[in-house]
């Protein structure tokens, strides 16, 4: 499953979408695993969702070290 998505996300890195999750990226390369959820792409107050399947199963960790309990969020 790990291998799928970084696979998908290998072949998106040229993508419009993914240029834009650069954009408003906080610039950390550290992720975490989170229970999947229904996210489609776009940017939310809770940061710029990147999702090619539908939904969202990685968070990316603040420049803090914490990661944000809002996943997908427009509140």
């Amino acid at each position: 499953m790990v291998f799928a998505i970084l696979g998908l996300m290998l072949l998106g890195t040229q993508s419009d979408a993914y240029q834009e999750f650069s954009k408003h990226s906080n610039g950390m390369d550290e992720y975490v695993f989170i229970q999947s959820r229904p996210c489609e792409t776009g940017l939310r107050d809770s940061g710029y969702a990147l999702s090619f399947t539908g939904s969202i199963m990685l968070k990316q960790v603040n420049e803090d070290g914490t990661v944000s309990d809002q996943i997908c969020s427009d509140q």
